[in-house]
């Protein structure tokens, strides 16, 4: 079964200045506007994790062409890259923290590629038997290929690191955004969905369920056929974190999607793979994450229309349900 994984104190201001009295125009006052929800960070940021004994420093994103020895770039998507510097804040030799960074860009979060090139080498395999190692004070740097649909520059690229150790995933989660470059920044980009009426009925596709806000859509024949020579089709689960701050307790997506069809509702066959590739990262606040999940349909059920349930943990949440699209239209 396929599944997509997903997830989530400001100083006060100082005093304001007294106006001089000989300024007699008075004039409204302005709360700053944030431009990221409280607790993220903008890519060029540094961020202290595991209790202070790294710093996490990644850079803002560049365009790059990629050379004839790029690996993991789809066809047709533009490419950027970026660092990640790790500083040791300790006072002993440490072994490099894995960031496992989840990338994501545009509105919904669909999922970003990451690649390899000259010069790009990518994440090094730090759970190992012999991983890099990190002097006291000293810092490494790490530089990583990010790729996008050439329609998505300037979107906003949102990146979720939960650094890992030899012990397992760490309870630090930060939370980072810029834009990929190649075109102007998009200002108005965010999701702002409203939930369908709580009903014990299906949703069609398209409308959010309010609790908690996730939709089911795009659903589509992909043109392509599997194995067996059976039709194949995507469809679109999206989850959106309504937290207004990056804060305790992180939403985790963690769920299932089950396909049915036909009369009697059988169930179809979910396909690993995909365009869009399930991650396991949380959810910045605000923002949503989109899971591309793929299935087949036996020859000669021509089904118009299937129904998409949605589990976590075994536990039905919620149903969609509606006409499946060609790929053309």
């Amino acid at each position: 079964m396929m599944v997509a994984g997903l997830v989530t104190g400001c100083a006060g201001d100082p005093p304001p200045k007294q106006r001089p009295a000989a300024d007699s125009k008075s004039k409204a006052s302005h709360a700053p506007k944030r431009e990221l929800p409280e607790g993220m960070h903008k890519l060029g940021e540094s961020v202290s994790t595991e209790e202070g004994a790294w710093a996490l420093a990644p850079s803002k994103l560049t365009e790059v062409t990629p050379t004839g020895k790029a690996r993991g770039v789809p066809r047709g998507w533009r490419t950027a890259k970026m660092t990640w510097t790790l500083t040791n804040k300790t006072g002993e030799i440490q072994q490099l923290l894995d960031v496992s960074p989840t990338t994501r860009y545009g509105a919904t979060g669909r999922p970003a590629a990451e690649f390899t090139d000259t010069g790009v080498d990518g994440i090094p395999d730090a759970i190992s038997d012999d991983p890099p190692r990190v002097k006291p004070g000293g810092s490494y740097t790490l530089t990583v290929g990010v790729a996008v649909p050439a329609d998505a520059v300037g979107d906003p690229v949102t990146i979720t690191t939960r650094p890992s150790t030899v012990y397992g995933d760490t309870g630090d989660v930060a939370f980072f955004e810029g834009t990929f470059p190649g075109a102007p920044a998009r200002k108005d980009f965010a999701l702002h969905p409203q939930p369908a009426t709580e009903t014990n009925k299906p949703l069609a596709f398209g409308q959010w369920k309010a609790d908690p806000r996730m939709t089911v859509d795009n659903v589509r024949a992909d043109g392509g056929t599997d194995a067996q020579g059976r039709r194949t089709y995507t469809g679109e689960l999206t989850v959106f974190n309504d937290a207004t701050a990056a804060d305790l307790p992180y939403t985790p997506m963690k769920k299932n999607v089950r396909v049915y069809y036909g009369a009697g509702l059988k169930e179809a066959d979910l396909l690993q793979g995909g365009p869009g590739t399930a991650d396991s990262g949380f959810i910045a606040p605000q923002r949503a994450a989109t899971h591309t999940f793929r299935f087949a349909l036996p020859k000669g059920a021509n089904a118009a229309s299937v129904s998409v349930e949605v589990t976590d943990l075994g536990s039905a949440e919620a149903t969609f349900e509606g006409k499946i699209s060609d790929r053309s239209s």
